[in-house]
């Protein structure tokens, strides 16, 4: 089995990707959102076989990211669909009566105004809402674990070995789950000083996250079983590694990110999941 089997278990793979760099009205801009999105864009469309819509800057306007979500996935997308839906940019936490309240800068958001913010629970009922059977959700700004206070409980557990039987359900199955790169009191790093995760100073920036994003999606995030993997790169498997990763490096710039995995409402027994590319699954 391959990536083209996995695409066989559903109707069309969709990937909606947001990178923001140049935000204004006091709002200050970022150096590798836009970046990591345009090479998250490129693995997702070349590696893994998804058709990608890419929202970049100007094209990430609060107007544009409102109707993509209210009015054009739910027309598009269908039950036997899946959807990625990653955004890379600024986060806010202001304090809320149950927790953070959490919103997500659109490219046109406005310092102090949080009219022109995005809610982070209106993206997750919109997203929530979709008809879509498969759906992962990738969150890499400051306070992205805000989201978590309109997710469920966290549960984080993956299986020594999958067996083909498990993987038929996690296919089958519903899998609403989201990764986010932060805590939710805690900023996302930008860029490491140290240029770690394979950088190099004279390379175009990524955030740390995304580095091991790519890093995981490439191959490496196939960590089960321990002893070599099996082809299957499972959201478990994804969140595992970006651990593994981001909390040493980040701690040696003397801060700390901590990723986070949660599922949704209406996940069920499902994984979303990826083929290693250029591998067949090898599953007992």
């Amino acid at each position: 089995m391959s990536e083209s089997s996995i695409e066989s278990r559903f109707g069309r793979s969709i990937a909606v990707v947001v990178g923001i760099d140049k935000y204004e009205s006091g709002i200050p801009p970022l150096k590798t959102a836009a970046n990591d999105a345009r090479r998250l864009a490129n693995m997702l469309a070349e590696n893994h076989d998804f058709e990608v819509r890419l929202f970049l800057d100007e094209d990430a306007s609060h107007e544009r990211l409102l109707n993509l979500l209210t009015e054009q996935l739910p027309q598009d997308l269908d039950s036997d669909d899946r959807l990625i839906f990653y955004f890379a940019g600024h986060g806010v936490a202001l304090d809320g009566d149950d927790g953070p309240n959490g919103y997500l800068l659109p490219q046109d958001a406005r310092r102090g105004e949080e009219d022109s913010y995005l809610f982070m629970p209106l993206v997750h009922d919109a997203l929530l809402a979709l008809p879509v059977r498969h759906a992962l959700i990738i969150m890499d700004s400051c306070f992205s674990g805000a989201f978590r206070w309109a997710a469920t409980r966290s549960i984080v557990w993956m299986p020594d070995v999958v067996h083909e039987e498990r993987f038929d359900r996690f296919v089958k199955d519903p899998a609403w789950q989201v990764i986010t790169s932060t805590a939710h009191d805690q900023e996302a790093m930008d860029q490491l000083s140290s240029g770690s995760l394979g950088t190099r100073p004279d390379q175009d920036g990524h955030s740390p996250f995304a580095l091991a994003l790519f890093e995981a999606l490439e191959g490496k995030g196939d960590v089960v079983p321990a002893e070599g993997g099996d082809g299957l790169i499972t959201a478990t498997e994804l969140y595992l590694y970006l651990e593994s990763r981001l909390q040493p490096e980040t701690m040696e710039e003397g801060t700390r990110q901590t990723p986070g995995l949660w599922p949704l409402s209406r996940h069920d027994k499902g994984e979303f999941v990826f083929a290693v590319p250029g591998q067949e699954l090898n599953l007992p």
